[in-house]
C-alpha cells in the first residue's frame, strides 16, 4: 500500500481537472476509476460554456460559472501546449432565442438582471439575430446576444487531461473498483487492494452519492439524470455561435462538421440508453432551431447520466475527516462539468492541499441538507 497525498475518484472532466491541478502543485497522485476516462456524462456532453443562459439568477452558481468561462482559454492553452491535444475550445458567442412571446418576454427580463451584473450581453431583433447566425431556422422573434460565450470539445478536453496526468506523474487506474473503506482510512479496491492518501477527493459524478456512504461519509443527495442528445451531419450551413433555445434544448457546431443538438433531461435512474423517443424529440429541437436541419443524416446519438443534487447546485466541500485521511467531494455539477472544470479543480487543489475553502463557496456546502 502506496502512501500518496491525493487519491480522486472519478476520472470525468472533474475529476480528470482535478488531478492535475494538485500534481501540478506537487502533490503525488493517482486517479481510480471503475470505467474509462470520461466514460460517464462527460463523453455524452456538449461541451458548453455557457453560465450566462444556465444561470436563473445572480447569486454563487452565477459567479462560478462566469469564473471557470474566464479560466478555459488559459485551462485550453495550458493542456496544448503540454500534450499536443486540442481542446477545440470555440468562443464565437452564444444565441440564446425567443421562439414565442413569452421566451421574449423571459429574454428581457434575463437581459435587464445580468446587464446589471456588468455581463456583456444585447438583446437583438430576429434580423440582427439572423445576421449574427444565418443558420437559424425561421419562427426566431428575438435573441440574447453573448459575444463572449462558447463551447470546446468535452471528449477531447478529457483526453488531453488523461494526457496532461501522464506527464505530471500521476497514476491513472483505469477499472479500479471501489468497495469502501479500509483500516487507517485507506481505499479499499475490489480485489483486495488498498490505496492510501491524506486526502481523498471523490469525483465520481453520479455515483458520488453511495460511495460517499461506502467510504465513512454520510450518503450525498446526488442522483443520476439522463440526458440524450444526437449529431447530424450533411447541412449545407453549420452554424458558428451556439443556438440556445432555453428549455428547448440547444444546438453547437463542431470542427468535424457534426451538429449536435441536446439535451433531454430523464429520470430514468442508472438507465443509460438511447431511446427512439428522444431521438424524435431532439430531432424536432434541430429543425426548430437550425434551417435545414430537417433534411441532414442522423449520424451519432448518445445517452449519458448527469449527477444531480436536490437543489441542481454542485457539491463542494470536506464531506468527513479521519484520523489518517480527509474525505473531500466534487460532484453534483448536473448540466455544467465542463464549463465548471476549471474553477472547481483549482478551487478543490487549493481545499485539498492547504485546506483553505475558496471564498463564496458557502452556497455548495456539501452538507447543506443535513
Amino acid at each position: 500500500m502506496r502512501a500518496l497525498d491525493v487519491a480522486v475518484i472519478g476520472a470525468g472532466v472533474i475529476g480528470t481537472s482535478v488531478a492535475a491541478a494538485c500534481a501540478r502543485r506537487g502533490a503525488r497522485v493517482v486517479l481510480l476509476d471503475s470505467g474509462r476516462p470520461g466514460g460517464q456524462a462527460s463523453g455524452a456532453a456538449a461541451g458548453m460554456l455557457a453560465p450566462c443562459s444556465e444561470a436563473s439568477a445572480a447569486g454563487p452558481f452565477f459567479d462560478i460559472g462566469r469564473q471557470s468561462l474566464a479560466l478555459w482559454p488559459g485551462f485550453a492553452a495550458t493542456l496544448l501546449a503540454e500534450t499536443g491535444v486540442d481542446c477545440e475550445l470555440e468562443l464565437e458567442g452564444l444565441l440564446r432565442v425567443a421562439l414565442d412571446a413569452d421566451d421574449a418576454e423571459e429574454l428581457g427580463r434575463r437581459v435587464t438582471w445580468q446587464r446589471e451584473q456588468g455581463v456583456d450581453v444585447e438583446l437583438v431583433d430576429a434580423a440582427t439575430a439572423r445576421a449574427l447566425e444565418p443558420a437559424l431556422a425561421d419562427g426566431v422573434l428575438a435573441a440574447a446576444w453573448y459575444p463572449r460565450e462558447g463551447h470546446v470539445h468535452s471528449p477531447h478536453a478529457v483526453r488531453a487531461l488523461v494526457a496532461a496526468l501522464h506527464r505530471l506523474g500521476v497514476e491513472v487506474r483505469t477499472g479500479a473498483l471501489v468497495a469502501g473503506a479500509a483500516r487507517g482510512g485507506a481505499i479499499r479496491l475490489a480485489g483486495g487492494e488498498s490505496v492510501s492518501a491524506a486526502v481523498v477527493v471523490l469525483a465520481a459524478g453520479a455515483q458520488a452519492g453511495d460511495l460517499a456512504a461506502s467510504l465513512g461519509a454520510a450518503p450525498l443527495p446526488v442522483r443520476p439524470v439522463r440526458g440524450q442528445l444526437i449529431g447530424l451531419r450533411g447541412l449545407p450551413l453549420l452554424p458558428r455561435r451556439v443556438v440556445f433555445g432555453g428549455l428547448l434544448g440547444y444546438a453547437v457546431a463542431k470542427r468535424n462538421g457534426l451538429l449536435l443538438v441536446g439535451a433531454t433531461e430523464e429520470e430514468a435512474g442508472h438507465d443509460v440508453r438511447v431511446t427512439a423517443s428522444a431521438t424524435e424529440a431532439l430531432l424536432g429541437t434541430g429543425r426548430r432551431l437550425i434551417r435545414d436541419a430537417g433534411d441532414a443524416t442522423l449520424a451519432h446519438a448518445w445517452a449519458g447520466l448527469r449527477p444531480a443534487t436536490p437543489d441542481s447546485l454542485p457539491l463542494l466541500g470536506e464531506v468527513a475527516t479521519t484520523a489518517a485521511t480527509r474525505l473531500v467531494v466534487a460532484a453534483g455539477h448536473y448540466r455544467n462539468g465542463v464549463l465548471l472544470a476549471p474553477a472547481t479543480a483549482e478551487g478543490i487543489a487549493t481545499l485539498a492541499l492547504e485546506g483553505t475553502t475558496p471564498a463564496g463557496w458557502e452556497t455548495f456546502d456539501p452538507h447543506r441538507f443535513n
